[in-house]
Formats: C-alpha cells, sequence, structure tokens
C-alpha cells in the first residue's frame, strides 16, 4: 500500500562535507511536507527546510475583499495624522512668533 509520494528533484548544491560533485536530493516529506536535503555521498540529512504553502483561493479572495476597506482606514489614519500635524506646526509658529527670546538678539558686536 503506497502511503504518500514522495518527490525528488537532484540538485547542483555541492556538499561540502563530503568533497564531492554528487548531487544532492531534495525529498518532500510525506509526513510534514517538509524539504529534505540528502546528500548521496555521506547518505544522510544536509538540511531541513519549510515548503511554502500555497494560499487556498478562497483565502485569497477574502483578502482581496478586504483590501478597500483597510486602504480606506490607511487613508483616514493618513489625513488625521496630516491634520493633526499641521494644526502642531501651527501652534510651534505662533510660540515662536510670540517667544521674546527668539527675537532680534542684541548685537553681540558693538560698532562705534
Amino acid at each position: 500500500m503506497l502511503i504518500g509520494v514522495i518527490a525528488l528533484r537532484i540538485t547542483s548544491i555541492p556538499c561540502v562535507a563530503s568533497r564531492t560533485d554528487m548531487p544532492n536530493i531534495e525529498i518532500i516529506c510525506p509526513c510534514c511536507d517538509n524539504i529534505l536535503v540528502i546528500d548521496t555521498f555521506a547518505k544522510e540529512v544536509v538540511s531541513h527546510r519549510e515548503r511554502k504553502k500555497k494560499e487556498s483561493l478562497e483565502a485569497f479572495l477574502e483578502h482581496e475583499k478586504n483590501k478597500p476597506a483597510e486602504l480606506e482606514k490607511k487613508l483616514a489614519e493618513a489625513k488625521e495624522k496630516e491634520k493633526n500635524r499641521s494644526e502642531y506646526l501651527r501652534k510651534k509658529f505662533e510660540e515662536a512668533k510670540n517667544n521674546n527670546d527668539l527675537k532680534d538678539p542684541a548685537p553681540s558686536i558693538m560698532w562705534d
């Protein structure tokens, strides 16, 4: 009885440990659905990495359906931030205009 399909892919990743030109084999594990890279010379697993999961069509459509609402929210936040920023700058300008310390200072050199 066949439990799962094992996909093999021969790669040209040189194995540093074996110092040979024998290719490594990538196997998709039927249990964990991750990629195992096997050194053909040493006959052991060299590395293990997760396989990229493909997004389902329903999840993609749900994400795309919610995208306009997210963009509207970001736009509203940016507008509010800009409004607050311009109000902040206006207040700072008025404070600086009314501050006597920032008005024309006395000259440091007295000319005759």
